[in-house]
């Protein structure tokens, strides 16, 4: 017969009495749990021979090592350890890579990390016999191609899972035909699957879009399109806007290398060896958050998301260049499509007609 794990094994002994120590004799239960979340809290390994080399796509200002926390807290005692064992978890940020492996960490495995969330939830469940325990939050990295084949869904449909807050990034290297410089596009069919997933427990939902510095005006159209077109609506019915004012679009930037798994993308490099990117990240929200905030819900979005509309042809975002050429000593303003794009408008009459037919199979598939 297995032998039970650890923590079960400590767990079920009960703790000697703490009555004489001010920590629990003397503080009430709410400041001590304020103390062990500040002591808990994790933080990026700060080992140098632990941080992620400069040349490879996950690679980037807030992720350039492994996440830990320092446990020495939960050895001291026993009832230590009954009110905190699980927080160095609750508190950190959940992240996940929906990629290939090559996109992700060493340290984490694509194939087995749904798994290992689901048993650790499933612990954590049991230890509180049954309540719901939300987490901090949760962020995902992802391709399109993943993010349009119900990855996301799939992921937030994982048992027990509550995170307050999920942030999704699209980075450089994850959009469609990032390789060949195309227009940058984003579809929205996967946003009903995620919608029919999402937990109660999620107040916020960000979307980081990340491109190259001189991409930043298709960055700034994709992101002016969504904040007019787009809404989350959780599975209690609660529905996440963002604000159509845009008042409240965060911007960022960063310079990273041009060399990812030994390949250099000297056309996209700003300075030798170097690439510039940039970031707009979109926040959605309760309605009266929005309000509150001082910002206002765009009343199609609204319509739509009290409807349950999930138009693809709303939902889908793409980038429409204008460029400038002369006839006839006139200046005409020329509309460039994708060529990749062209089926888009045929589709757009029947598409929410045919929910079967997802827009990427008409098109050869992306490097992964």
């Amino acid at each position: 017969m297995a032998s039970k794990p650890l923590y079960e094994r400590i767990l079920s002994t009960l703790p000697v009495s703490q009555e004489s120590c001010p920590l629990f004799g003397i503080l009430p239960g709410e400041l001590r749990s304020q103390i062990f979340s500040l002591t808990l809290v994790d933080f990026p390994d700060p080992s140098p021979e632990k941080h992620y080399a400069a040349d490879t796509c996950y690679t980037r200002p807030t992720y350039f090592a492994p996440r830990k926390s320092d446990t020495r807290l939960l050895r001291t005692c026993r009832a230590v350890y009954q009110e905190a064992w699980f927080l160095p978890f609750i508190l950190r940020e959940q992240t996940h890579w929906l990629t290939s492996q090559e996109r992700a960490p060493p340290e984490y495995d694509v194939s087995l990390q749904r798994p290992r969330l689901c048993s650790m939830l499933q612990q954590v469940n049991q230890q509180h016999g049954g309540e719901r325990v939300e987490i901090k939050g949760l962020r995902v990295f992802a391709q399109m191609v993943m993010l349009e084949e119900g990855y996301l869904a799939t992921l937030l449909g994982t048992p027990h899972l509550h995170p307050r807050s999920l942030t999704l990034t699209i980075r450089h290297a994850d959009w469609w035909w990032w390789e060949q410089d195309k227009p940058l596009r984003f579809e929205g069919s996967w946003i009903a699957r995620v919608c029919a997933e999402m937990s109660p427990s999620v107040h916020e939902v960000r979307i980081e879009l990340e491109s190259l510095e001189r991409k930043k005006d298709q960055v700034d159209a994709i992101a002016k399109q969504m904040i007019e077109r787009w809404f989350f609506k959780r599975k209690d019915g609660v529905i996440l806007y963002p604000n159509s004012a845009g008042t409240d679009i965060e911007v960022g930037r960063w310079t990273g290398a041009s060399t990812w798994h030994g390949h250099t993308w000297t056309k996209d490099e700003t300075r030798p060896g170097q690439i510039d990117y940039y970031i707009t990240s979109i926040v959605f929200r309760p309605a009266r958050d929005v309000k509150r905030g001082g910002g206002r819900v765009s009343e199609t979005v609204r319509k739509a998301a009290e409807a349950d509309i999930f138009s693809r042809s709303e939902l889908r975002l793409r980038y429409m260049a204008r460029s400038a050429s002369t006839h006839t000593g006139v200046q005409v303003l020329v509309e460039e499509q994708d060529e990749d794009d062209s089926w888009s408008e045929e589709m757009d009459e029947d598409e929410d007609e045919d929910e079967g037919e997802e827009a990427e199979d008409s098109e050869p598939e992306g490097d992964i």
